[in-house]
């Protein structure tokens, strides 16, 4: 009996010794990213040599020909522009390889872009950090969390159907650790860009907590979250909302969309 409660003692010691040591490294794991005064970018999608940009695109021409790889290669220089003149360093990755396109090269050649030259750009790959982690495009993860980041931010689009339809349930998805950092970019989406520019019909910019690892990019959110680093994924305009469309087929309308995410890192940044 007496040994039974020795034992008992010795392995409730070790458990709480055990939670002590995770709460510890939690905490200086979450103080090294608070202390972090580097964002990484992750442009959305791959550039095919032959089919061109790999993601969203509009359904034709009518309002705009965009594809949502190739407009972040134009204008992800621009998100990084505003970060690093609030004295943040700014790095971009894409997974794919640079873009045969001489104008989207030079484009990702002038904005740093690093090239993460996944073996197979559409293949699931592990974290590095967090092997229970696996998505399409993790390799980009992987860059990202190596650099010890104080955030990472997933450029993309959205697209509602094949066809045009106005929809403007745009939203950043976030993980945990990034919900503060989702809804200040959220805050200044809505005060710079949605009906202040780009029509959205009164709707403001959703915020939406995606933690299911089976849903597009969720993984990418958990294995970031995992790191305590912040994570959000841009899906706020819609490439088959001819109004959307219309507006960002506009340099000036698309550099002001893109100077947008950069405040909105950096209101967060600073606010830390």
């Amino acid at each position: 009996m007496f040994s039974a409660k020795r034992f008992l003692i010795w392995f409730l010691a070790g458990l709480l010794f055990s939670a002590g040591l995770t709460g510890c490294t939690a905490w200086r794991m979450r103080a090294e990213v608070r202390e972090s005064r580097t964002v990484v970018l992750d442009i959305g999608h791959y550039y095919h040599p032959e089919r061109g940009g790999q993601g969203a695109r509009t359904p034709d021409g009518r309002y705009g020909n965009i594809e949502e790889c190739e407009f972040w290669y134009r204008y992800a220089g621009e998100v990084k522009r505003v970060v690093e003149e609030a004295g943040y360093t700014c790095l971009i990755c894409n997974r794919g390889a640079a873009p045969t396109d001489p104008q989207l090269a030079e484009a990702g050649r002038k904005a740093g872009v690093h090239q993460v030259n996944s073996p197979e750009v559409g293949g699931i790959y592990r974290s590095a950090q967090h092997p229970n982690r696996m998505a399409v495009g993790m390799l980009s993860v992987n860059y990202a969390l190596y650099r010890k980041p104080a955030c990472v931010v997933f450029l993309h689009h959205n697209s509602h159907s094949d066809d045009w339809m106005v929809w403007t349930k745009g939203a950043f998805y976030c993980n945990e650790e990034g919900m503060e950092m989702a809804e200040t970019m959220a805050d200044v989406m809505n005060e710079r860009i949605l009906d202040k520019g780009m029509p959205n019909r009164g709707e403001k910019c959703g915020v939406i907590l995606r933690d299911d690892g089976r849903k597009g990019g969720g993984d990418w959110l958990n294995a970031c979250n995992e790191s305590y680093v912040p994570a959000v994924i841009t899906e706020v305009a819609f490439l088959s909302n001819p109004e959307h469309a219309r507006f960002l087929s506009k340099e000036e309308n698309a550099k002001r969309y893109a100077q947008a995410i950069g405040e909105g890192i950096v209101r967060f940044l600073n606010a830390r």
